[in-house]
């Protein structure tokens, strides 16, 4: 008869199989209404595992009613909260419609979406685009003008401009982006400049001869010149439909999700379904890009780009990008033995992701709960840092809480144990 461990170990190898031979291709920008699975005109989505409206922190409730101002649901801040209280207006985690969204992760019908199409499992990652780099924390009115200014901008000009550049081309591979990203510097979540100019580079043709206004043309290239953080949607699109390959895989331990909503830090695991195990969210170790900030200004860590760690990129690679020392007071040997840690709790290396200054090392990738419990040692995640009233403030890092991976422990050993018997 098959033990429970040789059971789990082969599940465990499916799963990372699956993760590793996963092959997706950025091949459309499209309106959220158009491709998201589930996705309505009164549905806005929010980063982070499910969380009740009263509860939300307070970007992600400043973000979802200003999409729905947005969008046309409301007049009014006040109109708007009356009809999310009363559930007309509705409010769910990205993950559950297949998308995952930076920061607050706020994204609503009109939102464009980066499709990345994994045709080796024929699943499909979605994330927002980026608005761009911030201009600096403005008074709260000034700062939801400017936001909605961004949001119409990339809705009437950058989302048609590059969705037509890319159904010009047969996609782009975005895991070998990734790879040459690792080996320029980036680490594909807190670094990104690597990345985004691989990605530039990949888009000047297109964007060439299918965008005849020249005006038009200026605009989208002027933001692609400077958005530094552009390539992290393509990364995280493909980080969603290679991690969502993973799921549900009877007695595999593997986490196939990580997320943060600013108030709340959530996994799930392949073997569990679509169940979330949620903790507290950790405080962010980083650095303010300017003295008025401070630790009391921030919100917990948030966001769903967490799943470029669920794929091994971010903090499992981060001595890739030696400079982001400079956010944590750190060192190169510190960034090492981050990267070592995390060997000790996934299930094995992507050798296409290579660490070049560690001898060319894989990516450690695959977590697995039962690691994580033994050692006490949970997964580093790479991320900015959310002021209060909204807008990026610093940078840093953290850790995902210990105790969403002992529930999970927990659960998984009180659906698998008694199916042995």
């Amino acid at each position: 008869m098959t033990s429970l461990i040789e059971r789990i170990d082969a599940a465990n190898q499916e799963a990372f199989s699956r993760l590793v031979a996963a092959k997706p291709v950025w091949v459309d920008v499209r309106p959220a209404l158009e491709v998201l699975p589930g996705m309505t005109r009164q549905t806005v989505l929010h980063a982070g595992p499910p969380i009740a409206w009263q509860d939300m922190c307070g970007p992600q409730k400043m973000g979802v009613v200003q999409a729905a101002l947005h969008e046309g649901l409301a007049a009014t801040e006040a109109e708007a909260e009356e009809l999310i209280m009363a559930g007309k207006i509705l409010v769910a985690p990205c993950h559950e419609h297949g998308a995952v969204g930076g920061m607050a992760g706020i994204t609503s019908a009109s939102s464009p979406m980066a499709v990345v199409y994994d045709s080796v499992h024929e699943r499909y990652g979605y994330s927002q685009l980026f608005q761009g780099p911030a201009a600096g924390l403005l008074n709260r009115d000034d700062y939801n003008r400017e936001a909605r200014k961004r949001w119409t901008w990339l809705e009437t000009v950058l989302g048609p401009v590059l969705g037509k550049a890319i159904r010009s081309t047969s996609g782009i591979p975005v895991k070998p982006m990734i790879a040459r990203a690792l080996e320029m510097g980036d680490e594909c979540h807190n670094r990104n400049s690597a990345g985004s100019t691989v990605i530039l580079n990949a888009l000047i043709l297109p964007l060439y001869e299918t965008c005849t206004d020249p005006a038009l043309l200026q605009e989208v290239l002027d933001y692609l010149k400077v958005n530094e953080q552009f390539s992290l949607c393509l990364s995280m699109a493909a980080g969603k439909a290679m991690a969502d390959a993973t799921k549900g895989i009877p007695f595999s331990t593997m986490v196939s999700a990580m997320c943060r909503n600013g108030v709340n830090f959530g996994i799930k695991v392949s073997g569990l379904g679509e169940h979330w195990f949620t903790a507290p969210a950790n405080r962010i170790e980083g650095l303010f890009f300017s003295s008025e900030w401070s630790d009391a200004d921030a919100v917990p860590d948030i966001g769903d780009s967490s799943i470029m760690e669920t794929i091994g990129l971010g903090g499992h690679v981060q001595a890739a990008a030696p400079v982001l020392q400079q956010f944590v007071n750190g060192s190169f040997a510190r960034a090492t033995s981050v990267v070592e840690s995390m060997q000790l709790i996934t299930l094995g290396q992507v050798a296409e992701f290579k660490i070049p200054n560690m001898n060319f090392i894989g990516a450690p990738t695959g977590i697995d709960i039962r690691k994580v419990v033994q050692t006490s040692i949970t997964p580093v995640i790479d991320t900015a840092i959310a002021h209060k009233k909204g807008g990026v403030i610093g940078a840093g890092q953290t850790r995902a809480p210990f105790d969403c991976f002992a529930q999970a422990l927990r659960a998984f050993g009180a659906q698998y144990k008694p199916a042995t018997a």
